[in-house]
């Protein structure tokens, strides 16, 4: 009996035992890929104005017309941003056009080649000098920033094709639309049949052309030649057109022309867009002969694209004065950043006591105070 109740024992205890199951395959849950934002530096800097001292004293310093020592001081800074932006005043027509300064400018094309390897890659060309030296200054021109393939040029065209191809630029997957006008050729007529040359300023041109772009691109950017010379505040009509041009979308408008600094601003645009305007730069090198004119701005910013909405928003903006130095006699041209010039240099300027003037550095951080107030940050 000992011996069933056992044997029974052992099989209850046998059939109580599970089956083992097959494992479950674990449930792998994927994590939405997460787009990183693109961040795009930029800079622009004011007028390129190349007066006849400045190319004379390049000849007689080096036997050539030699230019790249004038932008070194500022040469690390510009290579820094991904997108930097130049307005080059005057044609570069070269020697075979004849070299001429005020009022009629053309020069040589080593000032190009100076720029370029620099580090500067937009260049707007439509300014009220782009007709100084005719169709053959801006034909010239153009021709010479052909060599230069990652380089884009605004404003200036040889054909109705040219004109109306839309000019990008691209940086870490993001695409800008860049446009340039200017408000006039001090008083030279556009010839009948090329108003291809230049592209001015005129609010049915400015619509079509952002409206023609505006799908293509990420941001558009334009460059106006307008406002009052020596005037260091926007006038009525560069206010007015910088609310049109935000009202279109427009992200940043880069002003210059009246040689002197004017202030920069937010403005809001129909849709709601915040649009960055630059009134002016100044001059970022010249033989002009006052202190005012001596001073210039760089602008810097950012701009970020939303790598899940695709939005641009730009930010870190700041300003960096800029100085034109010479020395006694119009020579040794250098243009330094503000937070980079000395009191020894200032000493040294071709300024000081040339009519009047005492140069220093402190001079140029009380006027840049009372232009651009404290909506962005100035380095100094």
């Amino acid at each position: 009996m000992k011996k069933f109740l056992l044997c029974l024992s052992l099989f209850l205890a046998g059939c109580s035992q599970q089956v083992p199951m097959e494992p479950e395959e674990p449930i792998i849950v994927e994590e939405p890929e997460v787009k990183e934002d693109s961040v795009v530096s930029f800079m622009a800097v004011g007028d390129n104005l190349i007066h006849g001292a400045i190319y004379y004293d390049a000849m007689q310093r080096y036997g050539e017309y030699v230019f790249d020592p004038i932008y070194e001081p500022v040469k690390e800074f510009v290579q820094s941003k991904d997108v930097a932006y130049i307005n080059q005043e005057t044609m570069l027509g070269g020697t075979e056009l004849g070299l001429s300064s005020y009022p009629a400018f053309n020069s040589p094309q080593e000032v190009g080649e100076a720029i370029a390897d620099t580090g500067f890659d937009w260049i707007a060309s439509s300014s009220n000098h782009s007709l100084d030296v005719g169709s053959a200054g801006v034909i010239n021109t153009l021709n010479f920033w052909d060599n230069y393939e990652d380089i884009v040029t605004t404003g200036i065209a040889r054909s109705f094709e040219e004109m109306n191809e839309p000019k990008f630029i691209e940086r870490e997957g993001v695409i800008f639309g860049v446009l340039g006008y200017t408000y006039g050729t001090n008083g030279i007529p556009v010839p009948e049949g090329e108003e291809y040359l230049v592209n001015l300023i005129s609010k049915e041109r400015i619509e079509a052309d952002v409206n023609a772009i505006k799908d293509q691109c990420d941001a558009i950017l334009v460059s106006m030649h307008w406002g009052t010379e020596y005037n260091f505040f926007p006038n009525d009509e560069q206010k007015e057109y910088a609310q049109f041009l935000a009202d279109l979308g427009v992200d940043v408008i880069i002003g210059e022309h009246p040689h002197v600094i004017q202030p920069m601003e937010w403005l809001t645009g129909a849709e709601g867009n915040q649009t960055l305007v630059i009134y002016s730069l100044g001059n970022f090198l010249s033989a002009q002969d006052s202190s005012d004119t001596m001073l210039g701005g760089c602008t810097s910013w950012d701009m970020r694209k939303d790598g899940e909405t695709g939005e641009v928003t730009i930010e870190n903006v700041k300003f960096y004065p800029t100085v034109t130095h010479f020395e006694s006699g119009f020579t040794n041209f250098k243009t330094y950043l503000l937070k980079d010039y000395t009191d020894e240099l200032a000493a040294a300027h071709g300024l000081n006591n040339y009519a009047g003037e005492i140069i220093t550095r402190q001079l140029f951080i009380d006027l840049v105070d009372y232009v651009m107030g404290d909506t962005f940050e100035i380095v100094y």
